[in-house]
Order: structure tokens, then C-alpha cells, then sequence
């Protein structure tokens, strides 16, 4: 009888598995772990947050359907759909970024090439300008030195060189204030094209969760180059960091200084230091309690991206304000 006993708890136990891995929902399991993969991904991650919420919200109304019937079947397709379409969106806006920093370094190419060209019809002018005074020197000597007859002759040929000498060069010069005058422009349209992308990233930022706390990261262009000082169009957009850091108001908020590679560590140490404080101040000014917020510069220890190229260069320079976990 003894001996039957194991044998009888082993028939028992194979009845009761089949029901136990019946209770997995294994389709549930996997759009969660899709997602969790999506979410975690350090490129596109964070750039579908309501896409990513109605995911969200679908796996939870599969939780509550149970694991049959014609209803679960369809919120089970709908997710996977919102997880696809989060994934194309996130995929749209990185594609976007992408084309906007090329589209910036293009500009900048010919923003100094229009500079070199305007520089060269400046010297030009110059050039013109001191062949004329030179050629009106060595008439003025001419008609020292001969007689009067000669020497009026003299004069009215020097005149004559010296008008055309003249207007040649009001010409160049006509023509160096014109390449000024669209270059002027162009910088111009150039600032108004930054301030609108400034803009638009500051409207569509949005917070992921790390082990170290509730994450919002600042891009670049929220300062001009080599520069701490914020830019005023991002001062003047703060509204969405200042709701982020306020969420919670119990919780101490820590501000990182990024920067790229480039330069030395002790100048890269000092601007991501001043970078970070002066987010501080712009955060303290508009009423966020400073005795919460400390600001930390990181210089290039913490890179997120390769700085072998343009592209990551431009993501390790950013500046990230982290509401610290309780």
C-alpha cells in the first residue's frame, strides 16, 4: 500500500499541471513583453507616450475579459495594432529628428559659404578701391612733373581712369552690401526655423521610468552652442517641465549636465555644471521650490549614444531632470 502511495501523488500532480498552465495567459504575456522591449528601447522608447498609454489600456481590458471569447480575441488584435502603430509613430519621430538635424548642419554649410562669398567681394572692393587711390597717386606725381600743357592733358586721363576706377568700385560695392544684405537674411530664417524646432521639442516632451526615478531629457537646442545660457524661446516653454516636476511634490528632483566628447573633461565638467544650474534657476523662477533641486554636472562620463558621429554627439548633449524615486 505504501509503495502505490508515491505513485497515486504522481498521477495526481500530471492531472493538475494542465490546469496550472492553463491559468498563463500566453498571449497577454507576449504583447506585454513586446511592449516592455519597445518601452525599454533607448532610441524610440519615449517618443509614443499616448500611443504607448492606449496599448496600455487595451492589455488591461484583456486582463479583465478573462482568456476567451469573441471580445478578448479582439482586444488581443486591437493591442497588438496599438503596439505596431506606437512603433511607427516613435519610428516617424526619430526619422523626423534625424532629418532635422541634417537639414541644420546643411544650413550651417551654406551659411558660411555664403559668409566666405561675401568676405571675398568685400576684399575685392577693398582691393579696387586701393588701385584707384594708388592710380590717383601716380597722376597727381604726373602732373607735378611736366608742364602745364602736359600736365592738364594728364589730369583729365587720370580723371577719366579715376570715374571709371570709381564707379567700378561702387559697383563691387553695391554688390558686397547686396550678399550682406541676404545673409542677413538668412540668419534670420535660419533663428526662426530654430525657434519653431525648439518649440515643437518642448511641447512633445514626455517622462520614462528608470530605476533611479521618473526621467524628462532636455535636448540640445535648448542652448545655443557652447553656450549655458538657456534660449529665450526655451524659458518661454517651460509648462510641461514645470507640471513634471511638480507632480509630486514630496519627491526631490536632481538635475544632470550632459555633454558630448568634443573639448577638454574639465571644460566639458564646467559647461554641464552650468548648464544644469541655469535649468535650476529657469525652474526656481517659475516657482518651483529650490530646496528641492540639486544640479549635477556629469561632463561627458555618461554618454548615451556613440560620439564617433554627429548624430549621437547631438544626443549626449542634453541636460535630464530626474524626479528621484521614494
Amino acid at each position: 500500500m505504501n509503495r502505490r502511495l508515491p505513485l497515486i501523488c504522481l498521477w495526481l500532480l500530471a492531472l493538475a499541471l494542465p490546469a496550472l498552465a492553463a491559468k498563463r495567459d500566453l498571449e497577454y504575456e507576449r504583447i506585454e513583453q513586446q511592449l516592455h522591449a519597445f518601452e525599454n528601447d533607448p532610441d524610440i522608447g519615449s517618443l509614443a507616450p499616448s500611443e504607448t498609454t492606449r496599448v496600455r489600456e487595451t492589455l488591461a481590458l484583456m486582463k479583465l475579459a478573462g482568456q476567451r471569447g469573441d471580445e478578448r480575441a479582439h482586444l488581443a488584435y486591437l493591442a497588438e495594432r496599438r503596439l505596431d502603430a506606437a512603433i511607427a509613430a516613435a519610428n516617424a519621430v526619430l526619422e523626423e529628428r534625424r532629418l532635422t538635424s541634417l537639414q541644420r548642419e546643411r544650413d550651417q554649410i551654406l551659411l558660411e559659404a555664403s559668409r566666405r562669398d561675401a568676405e571675398m567681394s568685400r576684399l575685392e572692393a577693398e582691393k579696387l578701391r586701393l588701385q584707384s587711390l594708388a592710380r590717383a597717386e601716380d597722376a597727381d606725381r604726373a602732373r607735378s612733373d611736366a608742364d602745364a600743357a602736359r600736365a592738364e592733358s594728364a589730369e583729365s586721363a587720370a580723371d577719366a581712369v579715376a570715374a571709371r576706377a570709381e564707379a567700378d568700385q561702387a559697383k563691387r560695392v553695391a554688390v558686397a552690401q547686396s550678399a550682406e544684405a541676404e545673409l542677413a537674411k538668412r540668419e534670420a530664417e535660419l533663428a526662426m526655423a530654430a525657434a519653431d524646432s525648439l518649440r515643437l521639442q518642448m511641447q512633445s516632451l514626455s517622462a520614462r521610468e528608470e530605476a533611479r526615478g521618473s526621467v524628462m531629457t532636455l535636448g540640445d537646442a535648448m542652448f545655443a552652442p557652447g553656450r549655458s545660457q538657456l534660449q529665450p524661446d526655451a524659458i518661454a516653454n517651460l509648462d510641461s517641465v514645470i507640471e513634471f516636476v511638480n507632480r509630486d511634490t514630496t519627491r526631490a528632483v536632481r538635475i544632470e549636465g550632459h555633454t558630448d566628447a568634443s573639448g577638454s573633461d574639465n571644460a566639458n565638467q564646467v559647461l554641464s555644471q552650468q548648464r544644469a544650474e541655469a535649468v535650476l534657476a529657469a525652474l526656481v523662477a517659475r516657482g518651483v521650490d529650490a530646496s528641492r533641486m540639486t544640479a549635477i554636472g556629469r561632463g561627458e562620463d555618461v554618454p548615451v549614444a556613440s560620439n564617433e558621429r554627429t548624430e549621437g554627439k547631438a544626443r549626449n548633449r542634453r541636460v535630464e531632470i530626474i524626479l528621484v524615486g521614494k
